[in-house]
Parts: structure tokens; C-alpha cells; sequence
């Protein structure tokens, strides 16, 4: 690796071991029934590029689930935050916030990083996303924005990643 060159992240993930993924290419386009993201030239796009980015060839669409919309229908998280201390319970607003805005930013460039859910539990609050990828995101977010403790661990047999970030 070259000293001052960005390192591109994503080209170390190894795709293997999520059953969600898609290991056969379909020739044409296919159009995702719940989120409408298009699958075209190996790739999930979002829907508001899809336009610019499918190539209309005159054959009727087909319609499936993308990744994404069935870990969602199948509540299978690739990503777990867990968020806990005073420090939450004073500025729950502005962290919901955050993690819709990274969810969001996320989800233009990759429509399968999708934040799942946000559940209230005993200890705090716990984010579901749909790949480890997003939920390292939101816990850098958390961190670069409110401090406090972030961990990451990741699951050697399946494709999951904790974060939790604590702040008191």
C-alpha cells in the first residue's frame, strides 16, 4: 500500500457467507416490488440513479426482492449498534437524527445499507442495519460527533458486526 493514497474499504469486504446476496446475474434488469431499487450490471442502484444508469432494451421487467428488503421482511440484521449512557437519554433527538442522516447518506450510495429498525431496550437504544458496513458507520458518526466509547466486534462464522457506543 502507497503512503498518502485513500485506501478504498469496500474492496477488502468479502461477499461470501450472506445467503441474501445474489450469486447469479440475471441478464436483464430487475426491479425490487418493496423499495423499487434496480439490480443492473451486477449492482443494486438506487432508485433515483436507476434512470440514468438502466438502459431501457425493450423487455418487460422483472420484479424480486432486493437483499436489502428481504433481511428487513426477514428481520436479519447485518449490523447491530448499541447505544447506551446519560449522555443518550439527554440527547436522544440529535442521535436519532444522526443515525437517519447516515442512514440516509448511506443508502444513495448502496440501497442494500439500509438502517432496519431502532428499538428502545432496558440498557438503551439498539439500531438495526441491514450490513456491518452501515453500522460501522453510525458508530464513527456517533463517536466523531459526541465522543465517548465506541467498540467494534465482528462475528468470525457470519457477516455481523457489533458496535456500542457509550457516552455518560
Amino acid at each position: 500500500m502507497q503512503i498518502g493514497r485513500p485506501v478504498n474499504i469496500r474492496r477488502n469486504i468479502q461477499n461470501f457467507g450472506d445467503p441474501y446476496l445474489q450469486t447469479a446475474s440475471p441478464n436483464d434488469a430487475q426491479v425490487c416490488g418493496e423499495c423499487k431499487s434496480v439490480y443492473h450490471g451486477q449492482r443494486w442502484h438506487p432508485k433515483e440513479q436507476a434512470a440514468a444508469t438502466v438502459k431501457p432494451n425493450g423487455r418487460a421487467v422483472s420484479y424480486a426482492l432486493c437483499p436489502a428488503c428481504l433481511k428487513i421482511r426477514d428481520r436479519m440484521p447485518g449490523g447491530i449498534v448499541h447505544m447506551s449512557g446519560g449522555f443518550l437519554s439527554l440527547h436522544r433527538e440529535e442521535i436519532l437524527n444522526l443515525i437517519r442522516n447516515e442512514g440516509h447518506r448511506a443508502e444513495q450510495v448502496n440501497p442494500l445499507e439500509r438502517v432496519m429498525d431502532v428499538e428502545t431496550v432496558a440498557t438503551g437504544m439498539d439500531v438495526l442495519t441491514t450490513n456491518e458496513r452501515l453500522a460501522q458507520r453510525i458508530g464513527k458518526a456517533l463517536h466523531k460527533a459526541y465522543n465517548g466509547q465506541v467498540n467494534y466486534v465482528f462475528s468470525q462464522d457470519t457477516k455481523l458486526a457489533r458496535v456500542s457506543w457509550t457516552r455518560e
